[in-house]
């Protein structure tokens, strides 16, 4: 339907940059119809299921470009806002989310090498104090804070529990502003000795990278990265963003725009707030498989693993702002994302000379396993090594999707007489998974929007009370609507049903003193 070619990043090369054995298809070569090997497997294979897993869940719109070998092949599902019905194009803008952070450290690195002759602006060993003096930290070790240490997730800071991205801060001083509210934060590991992520020290490499450069963030990684890769309709400020091309965030069940609702606040703009398209990712994934703009060797540094994460095959490994992953013995560099009301996944395998981006404007389609079928064939071999394509087959819808919908329309009763009756229907055609109920409530909650979630909530917990899950999207919401001694009460209990609920113990952490 929708596709294209971009330009290559200087010549071709038959070296498999990056240890890793070659693809199975020789995707160069043109059909007797005109396409590629490439597209007419993606236009029959991949292109086939994604419609699938739309038309059967409750999803917005998403899109998606495979690159191999310079050919580019992209396309757009769905709406990019379900209230005008505009269709989502290779050219819709999305937010990016996490999928951010690679830019970022890119920019970060690249004024850590030498530039035109002169000394690197900046030791990614170095304190980040040196720069950003109004960082301080409670326990006095804010001179321990490096960028190496924030590009890796190894320095010690703990990550955000509140974006406020229902008070955008919009000034040049946000981020100045985030780096001063540390104060009262402590070190949760010493640095470089384990990973834990967090966008905190994104925030706080954006504020470097202002100061080193002399300018705002957004001007700084617009002039270090996305105009030398030609990415010129990408950008870090959301007023930039075309209306007539900017995919809508869609949270709730059934998925819906949360009006004047949006994840953007320029204090987090560094780790989350890139917005582009599949179109322009292709240029970033073309100047990492064909090296010219980006060096090597600054690619081979950022590439380098620092620390294991321990999480196959995406994130088996954390380097400076990729992780590292191997899919069917394949190294990969990746990255994924998530905000209220949009999801992405970015892939990129040296070794194939292939990589995959998959943007989504809401919080429930599967984009790893989108990049998992897209990969599998270009990888080709065995059937039964489609590992991608045969999960996205298999994929149940969440069984919240229906069960919503007769919410709003009948009511808790009729809701909950359909969630039995699918529940225990032969056989199985629905995901009983709590997770589908968490996608469902959490990105109205973050965005202060809890009156689209409370039906739910109240249905969840009728259906699941022992659902630790279910506590903690509760305790939360309650913790939004400032009722914080209900709150730490749902939150207690559920980590009383799970004492290892991470994301019930952070929000409890930071609930202020009842």
């Amino acid at each position: 339907m929708h596709g294209g070619r971009i330009p290559r990043f200087g010549g071709s090369s038959s070296g498999d940059n990056g240890g890793d054995s070659g693809a199975g298809p020789a995707y160069g070569r043109r059909m007797d119809d005109g396409r590629t090997p490439l597209r007419a497997g993606v236009e029959e294979v991949l292109w086939p299921l994604v419609e699938g897993f739309l038309a059967a869940n409750e999803a917005a719109g998403l899109a998606v470009a495979v690159v191999h070998d310079g050919d580019v092949v992209a396309r757009g599902f769905g709406v990019r806002d379900a209230g005008t019905g505009a269709e989502v194009t290779p050219e819709t803008v999305f937010h990016l989310a996490s999928v951010s952070k690679p830019f970022v450290a890119t920019a970060v690195v690249s004024l850590a090498g030498p530039r035109a002759g002169a000394q690197p602006a900046l030791d990614l060993d170095a304190p980040i104090t040196a720069w950003v003096p109004e960082l301080s930290l409670a326990d006095g070790r804010a001179a321990e804070v490096t960028a190496r240490g924030l590009l890796t997730h190894t320095s010690g800071l703990p990550d955000v529990s509140d974006y406020g991205w229902h008070d955008p801060q919009l000034g040049d001083e946000a981020l100045s502003d985030f780096a001063r509210s540390l104060s009262g934060w402590r070190l949760k590991t010493d640095p470089g000795t384990a990973f834990s992520y967090s966008n905190a020290g994104y925030e706080l490499l954006g504020l470097l990278l202002s100061r080193v450069t002399g300018t705002t963030f957004e001007e700084a990684v617009r002039h270090v990265v996305l105009e030398p890769l030609g990415m010129r309709d990408s950008t870090f400020l959301r007023a930039d963003v075309p209306a007539h091309l900017a995919a809508s965030p869609h949270v709730g069940m059934p998925p819906a725009v949360p009006a004047g609702a949006y994840p953007y606040t320029r204090r987090h703009a560094p780790s989350s707030s890139l917005h582009s398209t599949v179109v322009e990712v292709s240029r970033w994934i073309a100047a990492h498989l064909e090296p010219t703009v980006l060096s090597p060797s600054l690619l081979a540094q950022m590439w380098e693993p620092a620390i294991e994460v321990g999480g196959p095959p995406w994130d088996e490994q954390q380097a400076l702002g990729w992780a590292i992953g191997n899919y069917r013995g394949h190294r990969l560099l990746g990255h994924s994302g998530a905000d209220p009301g949009f999801g992405s996944r970015l892939v990129v395998v040296p070794g194939l000379r292939t990589g995959v981006v998959v943007l989504a404007n809401s919080n429930t389609v599967p984009a790893s396993l989108i990049c998992q079928a897209a990969l599998d064939l270009v990888i080709g071999g065995r059937d039964d090594e489609a590992e991608g394509g045969a999960a996205l087959r298999s994929l149940l819808p969440p069984v919240v999707g229906p069960v919503a919908r007769v919410l709003a329309s009948s009511g808790e009763e009729a809701a909950m007489a359909t969630f039995h009756e699918l529940a225990t229907a032969e056989p199985a055609s629905y995901d009983l998974d709590d997770e589908g109920f968490v996608d469902a409530v959490w990105g109205a909650i973050e965005l202060h929007r809890t009156e689209m979630a409370w039906p739910l909530l109240r249905l969840w917990t009728s259906l699941r009370p022992e659902s630790s899950d279910a506590w903690t999207m509760t305790g939360w919401a309650h913790s939004v609507d400032g009722d914080l001694e209900q709150a730490q009460t749902l939150l207690q209990r559920a980590l009383d049903l799970d004492p290892e609920h991470e994301d019930a113990a952070l929000i409890l952490g930071n609930l202020p003193t009842v």
